[in-house]
């Protein structure tokens, strides 16, 4: 749970974009909240159907291919390696950057280019060391500092209710509510739920995945939907537009607030969170790659806490490069291009749609798909369908563009990785996704019937 809290960084969007959504909507802002929330959920329930049935470090990649076969779950596969170290290389830019902040805001100058490098960096190997120490430790810390950041939202809320004083009952009026504004919103909203499945690449290393990982992935999103709804509500008491902007809470006109730089520093340890999150599963994706045979083969090698040591490093380095764009286009490590995050949660918008797409032959090749199942990989299909297509034809100037060249080089390399191991390795692309663990529950001892071939 810990895991996909710090992917989802709670905190962090309910003091961005939580605050801000009752003046971008307007009437029915929080009908976008349950909108969104409400697709992430269903999503969820579609990757239960999965998860409580096989366990696997590959998360969707491997159910796609239970579904859909090796065509697909391969684009799947790229589409999550490219969103995992986007994501990771956000956590580091944004912790880097948030520290720089922090400093100014306790009265430090501006700090020198170079310490964005410096901090990124540092931060990278950080994150390697927790990863190296074993997944219990590391996702201690990550439980550590995500509620350290949720107590900090619960206190500058109280702060903000006892300075501004509670919301009326008339914000949840739909009177005048714009209907695509809401969707617009909803949208919002969905895309900053992305990669929460992740905690499923995590199944090996869990006492009891079958029921840990479906529960996480739920339990995640219901605290995150709290947290932001609950944001909602704080920002029709008084705009959030000056707090995220000027990313003070505690006093918003102050050019030096020791207590915001304090709010700065947990934020920095959230991203910190996320990046650690989003490497650890891009170094398990990585692993499942390497032991079906389709990458390099040491990449599935573990060290003696389990921890796959040589797809750490490749994912700590895949994590910075999106920094390193940063730094050749914008000159500033700390600054991911703009463009290329929301580009890149139209990919996982889209891999989602694709598991959402493979349910029905996974389940009817089980013999068991019900009406339930259906309706639910339908909505799930028909929700990210609906965002992906507000992605790429929104208002966003080049958002568009990026997004529709990231499509096609995914795709355009997933089927390349196919046609090189049908002709390379036909075997192993027949038995793509086919890495999983088998658990002591799941094996039972067969019985002597008597007749027949001597099996019941």
């Amino acid at each position: 749970m810990a895991h996909s809290l710090a992917v989802l960084t709670p905190s962090l969007s309910a003091l961005g974009t939580g605050m801000v959504l009752p003046t971008m909507v307007g009437p029915g802002f929080w009908v976008s909240t349950l909108l969104g929330f409400g697709l992430a959920f269903v999503l969820a329930l579609v990757f239960d159907e999965f998860a409580s049935r096989f366990n696997a470090p590959g998360s969707l990649y491997t159910y796609a291919a239970k579904g859909l076969g090796a065509t697909v779950a391969l684009v799947v596969g790229v589409s999550l390696v490219l969103g995992y170290a986007v994501l990771a290389g956000f956590g580091l830019s944004g912790a880097a950057r948030r520290t720089q902040a922090a400093w100014t805001a306790a009265g430090g100058g501006p700090p020198p280019a170079l310490v964005g490098w410096a901090l990124v960096l540092g931060l990278a190997l950080v994150c390697g060391w927790l990863i190296h120490r074993g997944i219990s430790r590391s996702s201690r810390a990550v439980l550590v500092i995500e509620a350290l950041s949720l107590a900090l939202l619960a206190l500058i809320g109280a702060v903000w209710l006892a300075r501004y004083g509670l919301p009326r009952l008339e914000v949840l009026s739909l009177t005048g509510a714009d209907p695509g504004r809401i969707l617009a919103g909803a949208a919002l909203i969905a895309t900053l739920t992305v990669a929460f499945e992740s905690c499923a690449t995590l199944g090996l290393e869990t006492g009891r995945p079958l029921r840990t990982v479906p529960a996480a992935m739920r339990t995640s999103l219901l605290i995150c939907g709290g947290a932001f709804l609950a944001a909602n509500l704080l920002g029709t008491v008084h705009s959030g537009r000056e707090s995220v902007s000027h990313w003070r809470w505690f006093n918003i006109d102050a050019p030096v607030s020791r207590p915001d730089a304090a709010v700065l520093v947990v934020l920095a340890l959230s991203m910190v969170a996320l990046a650690l999150s989003a490497s650890t599963a891009l170094s398990r994706l990585l692993f499942s790659f390497a032991r079906e045979g389709i990458i390099w083969p040491a990449l599935g090698r573990t060290n003696a806490h389990g921890v796959p040591v040589a797809a750490t490093w490749c994912a700590l380095a895949l994590s910075l490069t999106g920094p390193l764009l940063a730094s050749v286009t914008a000159h500033s490590v700390a600054l991911v291009p703009g463009q290329l995050l929301p580009a890149t949660t139209v990919i996982m918008c889209v891999s989602y749609g694709c598991v959402a797409a493979a349910l029905v032959p996974f389940l009817r090749s089980l013999d068991e798909l019900r009406p339930r199942s259906a309706v639910l990989a339908a909505t799930a299909l028909a929700g990210v369908g609906a965002v992906t297509w507000h992605r790429i034809t929104g208002p966003e100037s080049g958002v568009s563009h990026v997004a529709l060249a990231l499509l096609g080089s995914v795709v355009v390399l997933g089927l390349a990785w196919r046609l090189t191991l049908a002709r390379r390795a036909p075997r192993r692309s027949r038995r793509l996704g086919a890495h999983q663990e088998a658990l002591a529950g799941d094996v039972a001892p067969t019985a002597y019937d008597g007749g027949g071939d001597g099996l019941r």
